[in-house]
């Protein structure tokens, strides 16, 4: 249940890049990694590794590659 959740989260936040000028990186509760449209609501079950903001989501790809503590990273 809580990976279909995630699936649907991760899908929410995937078509709304065009609406969002901004992406941050997100830790799940598996463990895994993934850049996303920020939220002033923040992310359920989710929690931010990186306070700084991304321009565009190839930047914030690319800074996934350098955070710590991922169990995966999902793009």
């Amino acid at each position: 249940m809580k990976r279909l959740i995630m699936a649907v989260l991760f899908a929410a936040v995937a078509a709304a890049p065009a609406l969002a000028a901004k992406y941050v990186l997100v830790k799940d509760t598996v463990g895994n990694c993934s850049a996303v449209a920020s939220s002033p609501r923040g992310y359920a079950g989710m929690t931010i590794v990186s306070k700084k903001k991304y321009p565009s989501i190839e930047a914030a790809n690319k800074a996934l590659d350098g955070v710590k503590g991922c169990g995966g990273l999902v793009r």
